[in-house]
């Protein structure tokens, strides 16, 4: 076993003992509280054509993965403790005999809060955050390891007038003695965030501001060069609610320089990109509610003559599998700087007691220009149809008792020839996806995972 997995382990047991001792200790130390919220979180899933359309003779997936947390809150008047281990594995990924040395025992959370006084405090370590609709800094319950950062966030909350978190991270492999050169990909190198919001009677306004720093590498005459680039992404976002009517609005603007976008020289592109959103939803009666929306998010034309700089807007650090279709077609690990999307929709809920149903509609439309292959030659650029498809979800939940619940969906997608231009497969060929999960969950109401209303 890893030694990262022994202090894991070693760490946890000393929390239980922790824990046990502040809960059972007749003398339990002064205004100390000790809490252990354990969770699991059990997910089947079938694929065949998720995330990009099935292919001829595609055999389908199916699986079973599991997470498995234990969180402990010490809680005083002056400062916290979280620290929240996980487990993440697929079932039967080692044999039954095997040392289990192939799942992934990770830190989930693990910080400190220093508590200046009783609206003002200072989170320092690995944290999960989120905001707003989380469509630029989200959770992602949905995944099993979900989305950590490793910062340092002074909250200023729960003021009558205004909100604000101010984040702020600096990235490194390892305890270098000579360089800042970051080596983990896909990740930032440096980040730093502003997020304001106002709470009104009948509406609530925010404005988040986010400072995204990654690394670039160019080779000039044999010798490899590293420095940072820079991009600003801020905007508003907004929610109106009247009796039975409910609006959410938003609005993102992007621009600076990205160091996955380059130009024919190697440098990095100049972006400006945004992302622009609305729900209206309508509570027609006690079990049923109607959302009709939609979301743009510019993209980059395919057409050479239209590439001078990047128009496509990158969500980053969002809960992405709560928007755009749960097949995850658009910005889950993909779509990034293409061709862009238009994502108009029809949600309908049907709720009572404890059970949820929810059927969802999407059509997808690309927000630039697709190149059409088989008609486009090197003087002429013919682009084709953006009409990407359409996606229907159908998913419900159940409440099995307080903390306990099951999760379970069904989708398809129906792709057309412009969608197999930019993501692959046959439209001939039946691309579907269907998931159940059961949530053990004690403390939480009845938890919707990945799941946008």
């Amino acid at each position: 076993m890893k030694i990262t997995k022994k202090v894991l382990l070693t760490s946890a047991l000393y929390i239980l003992s922790v824990a046990g001792w502040g809960q059972n200790t007749s003398e339990p130390a002064k205004g100390i509280k000790h809490e252990l919220i354990p969770q699991i979180m059990t997910r089947g899933e079938y694929r065949r054509g998720y995330q990009a359309l099935a292919d001829t003779n595609q055999k389908p997936a199916a699986f079973i993965g599991q997470r498995t947390r234990l969180t402990y809150k010490m809680t005083s008047d002056k400062f916290d403790i979280v620290i929240s281990a996980q487990d993440i594995r697929i079932w039967g990924q080692t044999s039954q005999l095997s040392l289990d040395t192939a799942t992934r025992l990770s830190l989930a959370e693990g910080y400190g809060a220093i508590k200046f006084d009783k609206i003002n405090n200072l989170k320092i370590g690995r944290q999960i955050i989120s905001y707003d609709e989380d469509r630029i800094i989200g959770s992602l319950d949905w995944a099993f390891q979900a989305r950590r950062h490793d910062l340092v966030l002074f909250e200023h909350k729960n003021d009558s007038i205004l909100t604000f978190h101010i984040g702020a991270a600096w990235n490194q492999k390892s305890d270098y003695y000579n360089t800042t050169v970051y080596g983990v990909p896909k990740n930032y190198k440096t980040l730093q965030y502003l997020w304001l919001f106002r709470q009104m009677k009948t509406w609530n306004i925010s404005w988040l501001f986010l400072n995204n720093g990654t690394q670039h590498s160019k080779t000039i005459s044999g010798k490899k060069y590293y420095y940072d680039r820079y991009s600003q992404t801020f905007g508003l976002n907004t929610n109106i609610k009247v009796e039975k009517i409910s609006l959410n609005a938003f609005a993102y603007y992007q621009m600076g320089y990205d160091a996955g976008i380059l130009n024919a020289s190697g440098d990095t592109k100049y972006i400006s990109a945004y992302d622009l959103g609305f729900n209206f939803n309508y509570k027609a009666i006690d079990w049923l509610n109607i959302s009709v929306g939609g979301e743009y998010l510019s993209g980059t034309s395919q057409n050479p003559q239209k590439q001078n700089q990047s128009r496509s807007f990158n969500p980053f650090y969002g809960t992405n599998h709560r928007f755009n279709g749960y097949m995850d077609y658009f910005y889950v690990g993909n779509h990034i700087n293409s061709v862009g999307l238009v994502d108009t929709y029809l949600k309908l809920n049907f709720g009572k007691g404890k059970w949820n149903y929810f059927v969802n509609v999407h059509n997808f439309q690309a927000a630039e220009d697709i190149k059409d292959v088989k008609n486009s030659t090197p003087n002429k650029f013919v682009s084709m149809d953006k009409q990407l498809g359409q996606e229907v979800d159908l998913s419900f939940l159940y409440k099995i008792s307080d903390g306990v619940s099951i999760q379970a969906g069904y989708s398809q997608m129906f792709g057309t020839e412009s969608m197999v231009a930019i993501r692959g497969g046959k439209t001939s060929e039946t691309s579907n996806w269907a998931y159940i999960i059961f949530h053990f969950r004690p403390g939480v109401m009845f938890p919707k995972t990945g799941l946008k209303q």
